[in-house]
């Protein structure tokens, strides 16, 4: 009799992936950039200009003099005095006097 008996084996087996990659790639471009160049022109503008000439002229004006003058001006002094005058009160006592009455009698 045979017997048969199953084995698995194991073999490796290729499947293919395909993956994307980006690979960098230079590319040259050619762009026009415009750029104005600067030229310098002179231009010549006549602008006048402006002398000061300087005339003496002479102006009479008064003087002032001060002169200080001494005047008196009389000056009132206040001085408060306080002057003690009596002052009369008038007060009533009570006083408690015997009466005396005399009476006559006839005999």
């Amino acid at each position: 009799e045979v017997q048969v008996q199953e084995r698995i084996i194991e073999h490796p087996e290729i499947h293919i992936v395909e993956k994307i990659q980006e690979v960098p790639q230079v590319m040259v471009q050619v762009v026009d950039k415009h750029v104005p160049k600067v030229e310098v022109q002179e231009v010549v503008k006549h602008v006048p200009k402006i002398e000061v000439q300087v005339q003496e002229r002479i102006i009479e004006h008064p003087e002032i003099h001060i002169v200080e003058k001494i005047q008196e001006v009389p000056q009132v002094m206040v001085q408060v005095v306080d002057k003690h005058v009596p002052k009369v009160e008038v007060q009533e006592v009570v006083k408690h006097v015997p009466k005396i009455e005399v009476q006559v009698q006839e005999r």
